[in-house]
């Protein structure tokens, strides 16, 4: 067009006083030379379509060999439609600087979604930005910019660490959820998204995310390490030895059970847990039936955390009861097995610290 513009000018100051012929040739040469030009640019812009569609071979290929689902050009390599981010939408808690693999200083950003009013099922995003700039835009999970796990809630934690044993630090977020519907709609529940470095891009690992997720009961406080020790466990190549991110209370009891369970369990179980380096632990089980309220307890339980079973012999449950408490320390719960139970003769009431309990929601 700007070829076509100087020709045009060059005519319009040599026209006057031409024959029709010399106007005629003028004009041909003109639209010959446009001609000439359009095509230039069509043979200019045919290798940068190859281009795009190579890369975005590649982009497949890679997919393809690491398991992972494929994703479009723009949302592989982050490119945005939006320049800048609105600064009241930042979520500076779960915003910081960090070094990332080879993109260097970089700032990673929570962003939450807009006004529910306006977007009811918008997702919250993610980015990496250097000197203000958005550097890049990690993919949405779900559909059309949402989640597919309910309405936004909050961002509870975000964990930089190697899942993959690729040397590089990938993205792990815990953001909740409310779903609105039946028993369990009002509670806020973690889901936890795992984004891998692959280099010009972060591809959303959806199947280990789904396995991490299986593991978490609905209403747990789910930390940060605790979805390290589940993707240790999930996904190591070695045991796991340090066991001290089950210090807490886990209990099943009808204040926490009624939401998810029914009928609800006639008695309330809770096991403490204090594990220090590593997997020295010392603790107590309580467990108190619902119908008569009647209670029993192990004090002072103490010993050494090995493969992920602990065994301590007990004298005393309150009742005058004898046995061993057999703790297994699963993904994400504590089950707890009575071996060897012996009921004291004067135990007219017959109850104790007996049978099983499986105790998945910790305080």
């Amino acid at each position: 067009m700007n070829i076509l513009g100087i020709a045009a000018s060059i005519m319009l100051f040599a026209g006057c006083g031409k024959t029709d012929i010399q106007e005629r040739a003028e004009q041909d040469a003109v639209l010959q030379l446009y001609q000439d030009a359009e095509a230039e640019a069509l043979l200019e812009e045919v290798p940068q379509e190859k281009s795009e569609l190579s890369e975005q071979s590649e982009l497949s290929e890679q997919s393809e060999a690491s398991g992972q689902p494929e994703q479009s050009l723009d949302e592989a390599v982050g490119r945005q439609v939006q320049e800048k981010l609105n600064a009241d939408r930042i979520i500076p808690e779960q915003s910081f600087q960090v070094t990332l693999n080879d993109w260097g200083e970089v700032e990673f950003v929570s962003y939450e979604p807009d006004s529910l009013e306006k977007s009811p099922q918008e997702d919250v995003s993610f980015y990496l930005l250097k000197d203000e700039e958005i550097l890049y835009q990690f993919p949405y999970i779900g559909e059309e910019h949402g989640s597919g796990h309910g309405l936004y809630w909050n961002v509870k934690f975000v964990m930089f660490m190697d899942t993959n044993a690729d040397g590089k630090e990938d993205v792990v977020i815990g953001a909740e959820y409310m779903t609105g519907a039946g028993p369990q709609g009002a509670i806020p529940h973690t889901v936890v998204r795992i984004y891998e470095d692959c280099g010009e891009y972060f591809a959303y690992n959806g199947e280990l995310s789904d396995t991490i997720n299986g593991y978490l009961p609905w209403e747990s406080n789910v930390l940060a390490k605790d979805v390290k020790r589940l993707i240790q466990l999930t996904d190591g190549n070695e045991p796991l030895k340090d066991y001290e991110s089950y210090t807490g209370k886990w209990r099943v009891g009808a204040g926490y059970i009624a939401a998810y369970e029914n009928p609800e369990p006639q008695s309330r179980n809770e096991l403490t847990c204090n594990i220090r380096n590593g997997n020295e632990f010392s603790g107590s089980l309580f467990t108190e039936q619902g119908i008569t309220e009647r209670i029993a307890s192990v004090d002072d339980i103490a010993g050494t955390i090995q493969n992920g079973e602990l065994f301590y012999e007990f004298t005393d449950d309150g009742w005058g009861g004898t046995g061993t408490l057999h703790l297994m320390f699963l993904p994400n719960q504590i089950n707890v097995e009575v071996l060897d139970y012996q009921m004291a003769e004067e135990n007219a009431s017959g109850y104790g610290i007996s049978g099983s309990y499986e105790l998945t929601i910790r305080e």
